[in-house]
């Protein structure tokens, strides 16, 4: 799989972790839920975590990728708590990488998914000649981005373009409309704002979809951009979308409020809003028709 080259754990840890048996995995705060049993996978640029796709599990990783790993060396001679995301992946078969990531799975076994883990933080202990030695501490390099910065990158570098050109339509409507109840800053604010937001709105709770038909192999790896680096799950992905949409429905009713309902739709005509829309639709239903006739 083609991921974001992201930090790893340190290269001493990983290879303690290639010679590890098992690994427990907690889902959501340590603690907080049972531990899944796994298989670490230390691959060159990501660390998998292989682990069955229980119903538990499952449900787990839709609500939240935060996640800790835990192993032990034999006889207790090292230990690892590393806490990081976690990005629920597609069953092993389906993975680019397959052959790599066969190395740690037991022989004859089959119904594994590869789930890449983004560590963030590690605490690593061993048994060495002058006793207990401990290194604790972030992982270089990771700077978890907020949440505008990650809702502009998963929705607008797709439509940048139609971004900039929406407002600046929406902008000399309004201004040449010249009517008083239309011209003023606050409306022109509104208008633009409103017809944005619903495009950003349906683009990240169209996010877990996405997600979803990459791991059916629908999707490309390319394709997935934002969304591979696990920074929100399914669950949380559609509660924004949801924020985003009842804003955007506001700023709507705002602006047919502001300027009445004929500058509404002519703000809907000159953003190309509903034409956004339409194409995210029919891009979608085409794909799955595709797929329907090439199963």
């Amino acid at each position: 799989m083609s991921l974001p080259s992201l930090p790893q754990l340190p290269p001493e840890v990983l290879d303690r972790l290639a010679t590890s048996e098992c690994v427990q995995v907690h889902v959501g705060p340590l603690g907080s839920q049972a531990a899944i049993p796994g298989l670490c996978a230390p691959l060159r640029g990501c660390t998998y975590v292989l682990m069955r796709p229980t119903a538990a599990a499952v449900a787990a990783m839709e609500e939240t990728t935060t996640a800790s790993v835990t192993a032990q060396g034999a006889g207790g001679a090292w230990s690892l708590l590393a806490r990081g995301r976690i990005l629920r992946g597609k069953p092993l078969a389906g993975e680019a990488r397959r052959a790599e990531l066969a190395h740690w799975v037991p022989e004859g076994e089959v119904g594994w998914i590869a789930c890449p883990f983004y560590p963030e933080t590690v605490d690593f202990q061993e048994e060495a000649p002058g006793g207990r030695r401990r290194a604790a501490g972030p992982v270089p390099g990771v700077a978890r981005p907020g949440l505008l910065r990650f809702t502009l990158g998963l929705a607008y570098e797709p439509f940048q373009v139609w971004f900039v050109l929406s407002g600046a339509l929406v902008a000399a409507g309004i201004l040449l409309l010249d009517a008083e109840e239309a011209g003023t800053p606050l409306v022109l604010l509104v208008a633009i704002a409103a017809a944005q937001l619903t495009v950003v709105g349906a683009r990240v709770l169209l996010a877990p979809v996405d997600l979803e038909r990459w791991r059916a192999g629908l999707t490309s790896d390319e394709a997935l951009g934002a969304l591979a680096e696990a920074w929100l799950a399914p669950a949380e992905l559609r509660a924004h979308g949801l924020r985003i949409a009842a804003a955007a429905a506001a700023l709507w009713a705002c602006l047919v409020l502001l300027a009445g309902a004929a500058v509404a739709a002519l703000v809907s005509l000159l953003s190309g809003t509903p034409a956004i829309l339409l194409a995210m639709a029919v891009r979608r239903r085409m794909a799955e028709a595709r797929e329907g006739r090439n199963p």
